[in-house]
């Protein structure tokens, strides 16, 4: 299945950096690689609903056969391919009340 690649590096002074190398400016932080890659998770699912919402282009999608040949390349201490699900659209509809006469029986006609 296709999804977006992380790639998580071990920072010089401590922690992990979770980036995405299709994805500009989308990375993520955590103390361990675990939590570098949940943040991830989080960050690219917020990431790709903003550029949505701007009506902008997603990234494309890479297979997950390329983590390791990624991981590799940019010298990460891990990787994954992150899948995230087609956006729905919410759309709210507001209901404007017929206006309702009462005839003389108590009975409403529209």
């Amino acid at each position: 299945m296709d999804g977006y690649i992380a790639l998580v590096l071990r920072q010089p002074g401590g922690g992990y950096r979770a980036v995405f190398p299709d994805v500009d400016g989308c990375r993520a932080e955590g103390r361990s690689v675990d939590e570098a890659l949940a943040n991830a998770r989080s960050e690219i699912k917020a990431h790709v609903a903003r550029l949505a919402r701007k009506g902008a282009l997603l990234p494309e999608l890479r297979p997950a056969s390329d983590v390791a040949t990624l991981s590799a390349k940019h010298g990460a201490v891990a990787g994954a391919c992150i899948h995230v699900r087609p956006l729905s659209i919410q759309v709210r509809m507001d209901r404007i009340p017929n206006s309702v006469r009462i005839d003389g029986k108590g009975k409403g006609k529209p």
